[in-house]
């Protein structure tokens, strides 16, 4: 199998043994056992027995399942203290940060949008005009990069800032399509480091490898995303900034296995 796929397999079994040292409802270890086992099998029978094409395109399932498993292992009654600090430390950030002018506040909600087709994007992207160890290290910095952000979870319980604005009810517009996909397509959480940023970045510069003008269009869409997800309050400052440490670190280690 591929280093990725190991990474895939090494992921879902941890939190499958997770499962039943969190506190958490037997449902919910049931369920997330399920989950993890399921991966496993069929990341190693993809691995093993699937055309090249379809081994390829997989990770896409994987990574989204790496997203949510991690909450079926969040505690009914999380403790706040760590949603406190984040609080407290976006205040700080926030004072010294410029603002987005209002006339850029469209722009930056259409980018974080963007953070939905960009990794499906730029894999198409590595398939038409990479190699197979394109693929490889294109899914290894991905997978590493997702996967860092969304494992924490279970212990680093946290609502995205929105979450405490009132406001938020009343938004329109991108900001109100931002928000509804949010409510329809994630589980509500914040992750810390951000996954949108963290996957965004590693996917935009391992496209840059094959593509480099590709690479910086996805580069500038991936820092338009981190723009957005501060702006927006879809994510703590201190999330975006440790995402893109988390994709920097993914791609130098993809680099060299």
């Amino acid at each position: 199998m591929a280093a990725y796929e190991w990474i895939v397999v090494a992921y879902f079994a941890g939190l499958t043994l997770t499962a039943w040292l969190v506190p958490v409802s037997l449902t919910r270890r049931v369920e997330a056992s399920a989950l993890g086992v399921l991966v496993v099998v069929a990341t190693v029978t993809v691995a093993t027995t699937a055309p090249v094409a379809l081994r390829a395109w997989c990770p896409h399932a994987f990574l989204i399942a790496g997203y949510w498993m991690p909450a079926l292992l969040v505690p009914s009654a999380p403790e706040r203290r760590f949603e406190e600090w984040l609080i407290r430390s976006d205040r700080r950030l926030r004072r010294v940060l410029p603002s987005v002018p209002k006339p850029l506040g469209p722009l930056v909600e259409l980018a974080y949008l963007l953070c939905y087709p960009l990794v499906p994007l730029s894999f198409a992207i590595i398939w038409l005009t990479g190699e197979g160890t394109d693929v490889q290290r294109f899914w290894l910095s991905v997978l590493l990069a997702g996967y860092t952000c969304y494992v924490s979870l279970p212990w680093l319980v946290s609502r995205p800032p929105r979450s405490h604005q009132e406001h938020d009810k009343n938004r329109r517009g991108l900001p109100e399509i931002n928000v509804r996909l949010l409510e329809s397509l994630s589980h509500r959480f914040n992750t810390f480091p951000s996954g949108h940023v963290a996957v965004a970045a590693a996917a935009a510069a391992s496209v840059a490898v094959v593509s480099v003008p590709a690479g910086l269009a996805l580069g500038v869409a991936a820092a338009a995303i981190g723009v957005g997800a501060a702006a927006g309050r879809y994510h703590y400052v201190i999330d975006v900034i440790l995402g893109l440490v988390t994709a920097a670190a993914a791609v130098v280690v993809a680099s060299l296995v």
